[in-house]
């Protein structure tokens, strides 16, 4: 059986609040938050890493980026994951730099690059301060280049807030990351194999120019791909995304994380049927 060279965990727009407050609705974004981390601890498996695209907290307040890390660094050292932080259009920077990655506070993008073995993943800040659209400045696409320029061993994952993509919601297609085109050539050619992004609060999947683009869905509300005109319809249905690479190819997975399981066929039980699977396939 092909195994993947490197499975990733994306966790985005989990609009995290302090403690003893609820978004909207009663939704508990702590709550949701240790369900996922803790879905993810009891798969078996290590990820190579914990990517977190952005909306990490509501407000953008040092109180919310501490109960964050409380969270998630604990999960992340029991799963022995790197932690990889983008920038959202609710968070600040400045808040998040101190409280959540413990630097001198700034007001900068929040651009990094993070090896992990040899994949290797690019954040950019798409984040526009004071306004919930996305842009990419000058500086960081030309930074990005620089980077790319450079092939790594097992490609480049590249992870951002605004999804580079168009969309047929009302409200998405308002905030949406501006000039996408630019970014579409700045990766067009590199080893850039897929694009991670939130933001929409719904789960889908497009290309910037030949490379794959995928949204990740929410831990907080979902929106309703199917509401009606301008209508903003929410729903109860969290999950996270996990990325499995295999050489040159790639899935993306949905994972719910609130769904109410229906049968539960155990790993020993199964490998009998899959060994028979496989030995078919191999006459």
């Amino acid at each position: 059986m092909t195994s993947p060279t490197h499975t990733l965990v994306q966790l985005t727009d989990l609009h995290l609040v302090a403690d003893g407050e609820e978004l909207p609705h009663g939704v508990d974004t702590a709550a949701l938050l240790e369900r996922a981390l803790r879905a993810v601890e009891e798969a078996g498996f290590a990820p190579d890493a914990l990517v977190l695209t952005g909306d990490l907290t509501e407000h953008g307040r040092p109180r919310e980026y501490r109960r964050l890390r409380e969270i998630v660094e604990p999960a992340a050292r029991r799963l022995g994951a790197p932690l990889v932080w983008a920038a959202g259009n609710h968070d600040d920077r400045a808040a998040l730099r101190e409280h959540l990655l413990g630097e001198p506070p700034s007001a900068e993008p929040l651009d990094s690059v993070v090896r992990v073995g040899d994949l290797r993943i690019v954040v950019l800040d798409s984040t526009v301060p004071g306004h919930p659209h996305g842009a990419l400045r000058p500086a960081q696409l030309e930074r990005l280049r620089a980077e790319l320029a450079e092939p790594a061993p097992a490609g480049t994952v590249l992870a951002l807030h605004h999804p580079p993509l168009p969309s047929a919601a009302p409200l998405a297609a308002s905030i949406p990351l501006l000039r996408r085109e630019d970014l579409a050539a700045a990766i067009a050619g590199t080893d850039v194999r897929l694009v991670l992004a939130g933001h929409t609060h719904v789960v889908s999947a497009g290309t910037l120019g030949a490379v794959p683009v995928w949204t990740g869905g929410p831990l907080a509300t979902v929106l309703d791909g199917l509401a009606p005109g301008a209508a903003l319809r929410g729903l109860a249905a969290p999950s996270l995304s996990r990325i499995d690479l295999f050489g040159t190819d790639l899935i993306t997975t949905s994972v719910p994380i609130d769904a109410r399981r229906m049968s539960d066929v155990g790993s020993e039980e199964m490998e009998p049927a899959l060994e028979a699977f496989r030995a078919a396939l191999a006459t």
